[in-house]
C-alpha cells in the first residue's frame, strides 16, 4: 500500500465528506445525515449543490477504497 497515496485519498475523503455533510445540514437541517444519510435524498437533485457534493464524496470513497485494496 502506498502510504502517501493513502494519505492523499484520506485527505480528499475528509474534505468531501465535510462539504457533503454541511450541504446536507443546509438543505435538511441539523439531523440531516441521521435522517437522510442512507436514503435517496442524500444524493440531491441533478444539478444541485447537494448532488455535486454527493458525487465528489462518492468518488473520494471509491479512490480511498481502491488504494486500501491489497496488491494482487
Amino acid at each position: 500500500m502506498d502510504r502517501d497515496h493513502l494519505a492523499e485519498t484520506e485527505g480528499a475523503l475528509t474534505v468531501t465528506d465535510r462539504l457533503w455533510r454541511a450541504e446536507m445540514r443546509r438543505v435538511f437541517g441539523p439531523d440531516a445525515v441521521l435522517l437522510h444519510g442512507f436514503s435517496a435524498e442524500r444524493q440531491g437533485e441533478p444539478g444541485s449543490r447537494l448532488r455535486t457534493t454527493f458525487e465528489a464524496r462518492r468518488c473520494a470513497i471509491a479512490a480511498w477504497r481502491h488504494v486500501r485494496r491489497p496488491a494482487a
